[in-house]
């Protein structure tokens, strides 16, 4: 987002991370990004990427308890938001059911980016979607031990009023978000033949 401010200046980016839907024809809202199936009355949705996670941690906590070499080694350290049905869902994925009575229970957060920063700062895995947090991965501050990825169907949709399709803002940062996730989809198209 901070790339699109330095090339529109002239348009002010204000980010609300709140969990709630925006009632878009009510509130000070131009665009959302929402996780789901892409379905919501009255708004146009532009499918991003999917709403894929795995588990992450820092690398100095991973070592700490010898590596996470097995799925069945993360309960050796505290999971971000255990009570997350996305941990039963990649325990499955990967083949291994999943135990509640073995998990060290890490910070609740509530949010995906509450979480990541509670894994980068040692406090425990987080589940993440691996397409948000690909940059913490590739400069070695997140690992992701295992390729598995778990899925509940959902993909990530860029979403506006169905009537302001062709706002000027609305277009251009459309247009800016979907060049910025056109690899990531291709990237899909490619895995999924």
């Amino acid at each position: 987002l901070g790339t699109f401010q330095l090339m529109h200046p002239d348009l002010a980016v204000k980010v609300n991370t709140s969990p709630r839907l925006v009632d878009f024809t009510r509130e000070d809202m131009d665009v959302g990004i929402r996780t789901g199936t892409g379905k919501w009355p009255g708004l146009t949705a532009h499918y991003l990427f999917k709403a894929d996670y795995t588990p992450m941690l820092s690398p100095r906590l991973a070592e700490s308890v010898g590596g996470i070499h097995r799925p069945e080694d993360l309960y050796k350290v505290a999971l971000c938001c255990a009570d997350d049905p996305w941990w039963k869902i990649w325990f499955e994925a990967a083949g291994v059911p999943f135990e509640p009575d073995r998990v060290i229970a890490g910070p609740t957060l509530g949010s995906q980016a509450y979480d990541a920063m509670a894994a980068l700062t040692d406090q425990g895995a987080a589940i993440l979607t691996r397409n948000i947090y690909s940059a913490l991965l590739a400069k070695g501050q997140l690992i992701q031990p295992f390729e598995v990825l778990g899925s509940d169907g959902d993909g990530y949709w860029l979403v506006h009023l169905e009537s302001r399709r062709n706002a000027p803002k609305i277009k251009v940062f459309r247009d800016w978000v979907l060049a910025q996730t056109a690899e990531i989809r291709e990237r899909e198209r490619r895995e999924a033949r």
